[in-house]
């Protein structure tokens, strides 16, 4: 080997030693930047863990009370939970898996979006259904109070109706004054004259009449007349009526009146058998569309 090629000792050395300083260097620098990206790794991994613990939270304070929507959030919480727990679980060196997670996240917060938009127009909707309803049971309520209203005011009037419907009843009843009965008997011409004794008698003639009466329905009124002895038996009995107390009497003539709202002389010729009639006192009860009206006695000796 000539002189020109051969290597100096300390050059030598100087090279070596500059190797050496270069490799320490560059172990450094690959022992620092190894410790940067780790501890880049652990801080992503945190921020991921703290970003999906956020999104659980916001989809378990949602309260949604449509069932379709509220099993989908419990299965969106659950696949959430899961990708946290793998995230976690994720060995320093998979990198790359960091990468895959951050874009789920950030696809996972487009699906939130889209989801809590739903959510707010569902919630939007509830809302305006809830005051629809509210509107709608205070119609209700007032209609029912004004029903109870109108119920209370309709008892009430059917009450003064009832009660001024009684009183015109009264005052429509027809009033019968200066009655009076006669024992009759008939002499051999056939001429009937008064009498006073029982045996004697064929016939009970009364007369009364029908007070004036402006507020009753003019036209024919039917009138009962009914005569009884002292043990109450009937005398001639022509039939029975149901009349407006709601009694069913028997009655010794009947006769219809055309009346015209003013006073009205009315005549009852009631044709008896002497056989039938014996001393005592008689007593004669009048009864004018249905209303009693008046009674009279006649004594026979």
């Amino acid at each position: 080997m000539s002189p020109k090629n051969r290597i100096k000792p300390n050059g030598f050395k100087y090279l070596i030693a500059t190797l050496v300083i270069l490799i320490v260097v560059y172990s450094f620098k690959l022992n620092s930047d190894y410790k940067k990206l780790e501890d880049a790794f652990s801080e992503q991994k945190i921020e991921l863990q703290a970003e999906l613990d956020e999104i659980i939270e916001d989809y378990k304070n949602i309260n949604v009370k449509n069932k379709d929507l509220s099993q989908r959030l419990v299965k969106e919480i659950n696949k959430i939970i899961v990708l946290r727990d793998s995230i976690k679980n994720l060995e320093k060196s998979n990198y790359n898996l960091i990468v895959k997670y951050s874009r789920k996240i950030v696809k996972l917060e487009r699906e939130n979006r889209r989801l809590f938009i739903q959510v707010d127009s569902l919630n939007k909707q509830n809302y305006e259904l809830l005051q629809e309803n509210i509107v709608v049971k205070n119609e209700l309520e007032e209609k029912n109070a004004s029903q109870k209203t109108l119920s209370k005011k309709n008892r009430s009037l059917l009450k003064e109706r009832k009660v001024l419907k009684a009183k015109v009843g009264i005052a429509e009843v027809i009033k019968v004054n200066s009655i009076s009965a006669t024992a009759m008997k008939e002499r051999s011409s056939g001429k009937l004259t008064t009498t006073s004794r029982s045996r004697r008698t064929d016939a009970f003639k009364i007369k009364f009449n029908l007070e004036a009466n402006p507020v009753t329905t003019p036209g024919k009124k039917e009138i009962l007349i009914q005569i009884l002895d002292e043990n109450g038996e009937i005398i001639a009995s022509k039939g029975d009526k149901k009349v407006k107390s709601g009694e069913t009497i028997v009655y010794s003539d009947n006769l219809f009146a055309n009346y015209d709202n003013n006073q009205l002389g009315v005549v009852s010729l009631i044709l008896v058998n002497r056989d039938d009639i014996s001393k005592g006192v008689y007593r004669i009860n009048t009864y004018v569309d249905g209303h009693f009206t008046g009674r009279t006695e006649v004594k026979l000796r």
